[in-house]
């Protein structure tokens, strides 16, 4: 397979294919940031999540991170993902959830630019968080698209079910009403 420069030949790989070969496209990815340009959006208050696009089989979404930003230990609700580390560099802390529902971490490692990750639900939980002194920007691509997932909120140390959204949808924001992220 030849590398995967735009997100449009991303698009149209992972649309002519079945998920089994999501791994090999993910793996041919050679992406610049200024092919991200018209979807990268931030916050001071949280992480962004920026849809590119969306269909029954998978979607794309790009994070962008400022520094510290981080995610809660979450699940992926039974489907795949894929990470792809355009600039900066993310902190991946794995863990597993025990009968009695308390989360226990069990790796930790760092994902730099150009650098690939993969989860399910199987392999564990996860939290990520920018680990880096400045902007980081990920790009994730879910089998199938996930509406709602469950997180862990360390104060209650209980699992919370929440739906998912977009802050944008391609390049355009969406209202304050449907922002949400975990």
């Amino acid at each position: 397979m030849k590398p995967i420069f735009t997100l449009n030949e991303l698009i149209s790989a992972l649309s002519q294919s079945s998920k089994d070969n999501y791994k090999t496209i993910f793996k041919n990815l050679v992406l610049e940031k200024n092919v991200l340009d018209e979807y990268l959006n931030w916050s001071t208050k949280k992480y962004v999540r920026n849809g590119i696009y969306k269909s029954d089989n998978f979607e794309l979404i790009l994070l962008c991170w400022e520094a510290g930003q981080e995610t809660p230990i979450h699940c992926h609700s039974g489907e795949e993902c894929w990470m792809y580390l355009i600039e900066g560099e993310i902190e991946e802390v794995q863990y597993q959830k025990h009968e009695n529902g308390d989360v226990e971490p069990k790796g930790i490692r760092k994902i730099a630019n150009q650098q690939q990750a993969y989860i399910n639900d199987a392999i564990g939980l996860h939290k990520l968080k920018n680990n880096s002194k400045g902007r980081t920007i990920s790009l994730h691509l879910y089998a199938k698209p996930i509406e709602s997932c469950s997180y862990f909120d360390e104060q209650s140390k209980t699992f919370i079910k929440k739906n998912l959204s977009y802050d944008t949808y391609k390049g355009e924001i969406l209202s304050s009403k449907r922002v949400s992220s975990i």
